[in-house]
């Protein structure tokens, strides 16, 4: 996203938007991603030059798909994100190229943990309901405390047993004699 300076006069403000491909996001996608660019960069922003600086305030979006971090079905977001540059420039220079600010604006609004809707009701029940204090009669497959049951011969959801309290050491008395 380049801003024309020629174009701007000392201290008046202009207004902007525009879009880029999502390929100006510069995104690395690698197995590890759950969601990856889909959609343009778009930007709305109020831009002046003042003196050697420029400023420009407005917003940045992009939209998102990928797979959500609670229920694991599809996610496909917009993320919008606040954009404020300050950025000295060259007295003679022609335009000044803000894309890696307003990328940098949006990776940051991306959360660390996407889900496909803010009410997302996460997963389904994989088992059907049951009462309280009903537990399974076996660890379940892949359970962390699996070798601890098989350890101890019983299973970790068994209700906890009381602890004993620690004994006092008894004191001993010497007889007189």
């Amino acid at each position: 996203m380049k801003i024309d300076l020629k174009s701007l006069q000392d201290g008046a403000v202009a207004k902007v938007s525009g879009e880029d491909p999502a390929e100006a996001l510069a995104w690395d996608y690698g197995p590890r991603d759950v969601v990856r660019p889909s959609g343009p960069m778009k930007w709305e922003l109020s831009v002046r030059l003042v003196g050697a600086e420029l400023l420009a305030e407005g917003t940045a979006e992009a939209e998102f798909r990928g797979t959500c971090c609670r229920c694991g079905g599809p996610l496909r977001r917009v993320y919008e994100a606040e954009v404020s540059v300050e950025r000295p420039v060259a007295p003679d220079a022609a335009e000044a190229d803000l894309t890696s600010d307003l990328r940098e604006a949006i990776l940051l609004a991306l959360p660390n943990h996407p889900v496909c809707s803010d009410d997302c009701p996460g997963p389904a029940p994989a088992v059907a309901e049951s009462g309280p204090g009903d537990a399974p009669e076996a660890p379940l497959p892949g359970s962390p405390w699996g070798a601890l049951d098989e350890l101890f011969g019983g299973t970790t959801h068994e209700k906890p047993r009381p602890r004993n309290p620690p004994k006092t050491p008894k004191k001993h008395h010497q007889h007189r004699s």
